[in-house]
């Protein structure tokens, strides 16, 4: 390791942790960065020595607290190169409340029948579910911009489905599943050659590039603190400031107004007209700490960095015949995350067999629930690298998951209940029946795996025969395996009635991490028998 990663390391006191008897290998860095001592230091000053409420009171403390939180939004603005200083970048808790804030203040006011809102086909959930729900709202529609197979975005396509109707473009900045680094300043032109606005989802960008929302042209921009070192609870978003002065706010109360009688009010000005009630005061002062920390180590040097350990997993995963991984190829520019599976293990069961040596990942849809099908996967496991990350850390998530085909037996046999490992052995009732009384999709469980039971009911109500399909991981498909056993001949109102079946079957023996695994399955099958009971009669179904 050199010198320079070694001291960036020092800073990082949680990366010095072990996770049960492994050193910690922490490469989730994607959904959230570690912090280092320089900002959360911050919290102990603020708390010591000066805390107060912002611009509510004539007294020293809350003076000092006033100038240093609106200093935190002029340090952000330049941080993303916004001229315009605190009266372009409000602060909120997420990015994802940031995309919502534009939705209400632009989406729900300004969109209507005939209008469309252009966005793309590998967007995180905050973004695709926000502008989806604006549309079904106001009538307007949702136009996706395809994604080639290479994870780049096709550009012919989005240049057909921006038009004269395109009032809004939501574009991520980088995906969080691909690495791609999508061309948003080209993007950005076409939508205002259309007099569109722009939005973009700098969520996985401003943490490992440097940003320039003006060079981009963003209407809007949003990112959050706690995938750039800083703490959670806090985000950006960035607006010019002709739109901010014209939109409405989405949340009333202290602080974002002006006047107020029994009648009326008036509002603030930005960003304090967006910023209801007492704000997150220490979070965006410390959020300013990580930009600064960030400006020290270099984002030239995050961004060279994070690239290099991208592609360093790259070519190594892309060496492994049973290991399939996705976004743009090895030598194209992408951010610092790998997402892949390997062939016959599913990516919670990787990712246990991970987390027993220390190695934190991601594994599953990661919010990108529609982009997973269009890549015609249920999920995958994702590494991502930040900038105090090493090979020799790559190298450990390499050896792990070369050994996990062989380790996964020995896990299920000896952290799991005997029924876990028998039915994972030998699954009973596999495969769905021919003619169902009806089926019910995994979908909306809280652990994400995707299965579907089949089941037959008979005139009064008994259930005759379970079947079930799974692309789920072991442990969700042996629970499926089980309750198509021990379910059989059951009613359907017993069934609707279930509540802590399996836990109690299982006597509560497995990992709790693993819990919405094991108890998925249940409420699939629960959920699937309410619903029949509060439908039509068991004769009729």
């Amino acid at each position: 390791m050199n010198e320079a990663i070694a001291a960036i390391r020092d800073d990082f006191t949680v990366l010095s942790r072990s996770v049960g008897d492994e050193p910690l290998v922490y490469l989730d860095n994607a959904a959230t960065t570690q912090t280092p001592k320089q900002v959360y230091d911050v919290f102990e000053e603020f708390y010591g020595t000066y805390n107060a409420n912002v611009h509510r009171g004539i007294h020293t403390l809350s003076h000092e607290a006033s100038v240093a939180y609106e200093e935190a939004h002029d340090r952000l603005a330049a941080f993303v190169g916004a001229s315009g200083g605190r009266e372009e970048m409000v602060f909120t808790k997420n990015t994802t409340e940031g995309i919502n804030l534009v939705a209400y203040g632009v989406g729900l006011n300004e969109l209507g029948p005939g209008d469309n809102v252009v966005t793309t086909e590998m967007e995180h959930h905050a973004s695709l579910v926000t502008w989806q729900q604006v549309a079904k709202r106001t009538g307007a529609e949702i136009r996706y911009v395809r994604v080639d197979d290479d994870g780049q975005l096709d550009m012919e396509h989005a240049a057909d489905l921006i038009d004269d109707d395109t009032k809004l473009l939501s574009v991520v900045h980088v995906s969080n599943v691909l690495g791609t680094v999508n061309p948003v300043a080209e993007l950005a032109e076409m939508a205002h050659e259309r007099d569109a606005l722009v939005f973009v989802d700098g969520a996985q960008a401003v943490p490992n590039r440097r940003v320039d929302v003006e060079a981009i042209d963003a209407d809007f921009y949003a990112f959050s603190g706690h995938k750039m070192a800083g703490p959670t609870g806090i985000g950006c978003l960035y607006g010019k400031k002709h739109l901010l002065e014209e939109m409405e706010p989405f949340l009333y109360g202290g602080e974002m107004i002006r006047h107020v009688t029994y009648e009326d009010s008036t509002w603030n000005r930005p960003p304090w007209k967006f910023e209801a009630g007492t704000p997150p005061i220490a979070e965006g002062i410390a959020l300013a700490a990580a930009a600064d920390y960030l400006e020290e180590v270099g984002m030239d040097f995050v961004e060279e960095r994070e690239n290099e350990l991208a592609q360093y997993a790259l070519e190594r995963l892309g060496e492994r015949e049973d290991v399939e991984v996705y976004g743009p190829p090895a030598g194209e520019p992408r951010s610092g995350l790998v997402a892949f599976n390997l062939d016959g293990i599913h990516g919670h069961d990787l990712s246990t067999l991970l987390d027993e040596r220390g190695i934190a990942v991601r594994a599953g849809d990661h919010c990108t629930q529609p982009l997973h099908d269009r890549l015609d996967i249920p999920g995958s496991v994702r590494a991502s690298f930040y900038v105090y990350n090493t090979k020799a850390e790559i190298d450990t998530l390499l050896d792990a998951v070369d050994a996990a085909r062989d380790e996964l037996d020995s896990h299920l046999d000896t952290q799991y209940h005997d029924l876990v490992y028998d039915h994972y052995r030998t699954p009973r009732n596999a495969g769905g029946l021919a003619n169902p009384t009806f089926t019910k999709h995994s979908e909306e469980t809280a652990c994400g795996d995707d299965g579907e039971f089949h089941v037959e009911v008979d005139d009064d109500g008994t259930l005759v025969e379970i079947a079930f399909e799974s692309e789920s991981c072991a442990v969700s498909s042996a629970v499926a395996s089980i309750l198509s056993e021990r379910l059989e001949g059951m009613s359907l109102d017993a069934v609707a009635e279930l509540d802590g079946y399996v836990d109690e079957l299982l006597e509560g023996t497995y990992p709790d991490v693993r819990r919405d695994c094991v108890l998925g399955p249940e409420e699939v099958i629960r959920e699937a028998a309410r619903e029949q009971v509060g439908g039509a009669g068991a004769g009729e179904r």
